[in-house]
């Protein structure tokens, strides 16, 4: 099967007879393993891994199996047991030994010929189509397809940006990167970029690390709420009245040292905290 000729006719076929996103984010998981085992007529692979690879739900990966199976798509055998499904990617181009390229002009070698290293404009927009080709197909993974369903069809920037990503760390790590972004309640593709700046610089390089890092983040934040709740809690209690006698006392010594200081002479009810806060640290 010819790799490029299949996602040419992919996108071909869906132009004219749309799917949903998560059965794109499907077949594309199936044409890479596939393209990995060197395009084998069938193939088994285990649903959990289509699941996680893919990045969809059970519910969504068994909705996007069937709408495949029923658009042509592929062909699933199931088999007893636990055991994995069996898989055929339909071909969705027609094999011609002759088959040219479309609008591809067939030049014959002659040595003592003499050609100009110049690019026709026609040449020139052809490979500039397909380098476009080649950049949409290199973003057509999970990751960007996981961004068009949680957060928006991506501009030109972002598309570039996932691209960079993807190809840098991986398109696992951009899914959970874009997953946790959606955790702390946020939309946008700068808290997503700020995460994996963020893994990159701590030496977080798959997911599993990330997901240490995550709960290593909530135990520190949550012991650093407690000690503030602590703290609060201290700070609001009431003075204790045998506090109160004590500073009183004092003020009576002090006005019998002093003269035209009342003996009614109390500190602040501000400055008696942070006195009872001292003693309290003091014999604890």
């Amino acid at each position: 099967m010819n790799y490029i000729k299949q996602m040419n006719a992919f996108h071909s076929k869906i132009d004219l007879e749309p799917i949903s996103v998560q059965a794109r984010s499907l077949w594309l998981t199936l044409i890479d393993i596939n393209n990995k085992l060197i395009w084998r007529e069938t193939f088994t692979v285990a649903a959990s891994k289509l699941q996680d690879k893919a990045g969809l739900s059970v519910s969504s990966f068994k909705r996007a199996r069937i709408e495949l199976e029923e658009n042509g798509f592929i062909q699933v055998t199931s088999r007893g047991g636990n055991q994995a499904a069996v898989y055929h990617v339909v071909q969705l181009y027609a094999d011609a030994a002759s088959e040219m390229e479309p609008h591809e002009e067939k030049v014959d070698y002659n040595p003592d010929q003499k050609r100009s290293h110049k690019l026709s404009p026609l040449i020139k927009h052809k490979q500039k189509t397909k380098t476009k080709e080649k950049q949409e197909e290199a973003a057509a993974t999970g990751a960007k397809l996981f961004y068009f369903d949680n957060f928006g069809k991506p501009n030109t920037y972002i598309t570039e940006e996932l691209i960079y990503w993807i190809n840098d760390v991986g398109d696992a790590l951009v899914i959970q990167a874009m997953k946790r972004t959606l955790e702390q309640g946020k939309s946008h593709w700068g808290y997503v970029k700020a995460i994996l700046h963020a893994w990159r610089n701590k030496g977080v390089g798959d997911v599993a690390a990330a997901k240490e890092e995550e709960n290593n983040y909530r135990v520190r934040k949550e012991e650093k709420e407690k000690k503030t709740n602590l703290f609060d809690e201290l700070r609001k209690e009431e003075i204790p009245d045998w506090f109160i006698e004590h500073k009183k006392e004092q003020a009576k010594k002090v006005a019998l040292k002093r003269e035209g200081i009342p003996e009614k002479y109390l500190e602040t009810e501000e400055e008696q905290r942070e006195e009872l806060e001292r003693l309290l640290a003091r014999f604890s």
